[in-house]
């Protein structure tokens, strides 16, 4: 074989790949709003099924799903092209 002009070296131990604190705080912070959003999701669908009942607390998240479809096709209206039959 011929002489190789490139040479493989071993990595320097400063050249550390981590992620660094920024990220982790981010993470943090993105997962306790997550949870914290979720617990008050949970404590109202209870509340709503203790007060109304199982199909109260259904036609409540109905009407939620329908308004929050009809408000998501309303903003990403793709017109009379993008409908198929």
């Amino acid at each position: 074989m011929g002489d190789d002009a490139t040479t493989l070296t071993p990595r320097d131990e400063d050249d550390e790949e981590e992620l660094g604190r920024r990220f982790w705080l981010k993470l943090f912070a993105g997962i306790l709003t997550v949870g914290v959003v979720l617990l008050i999701a949970l404590l109202v669908f209870w509340r709503a099924l203790y007060a109304w009942g199982f199909f109260g607390v259904f036609v409540v998240i109905a009407v939620g799903s329908l308004v929050f479809g009809w408000i998501y096709d309303r903003r990403n209206h793709t017109g009379e092209r993008g409908m198929r039959a």
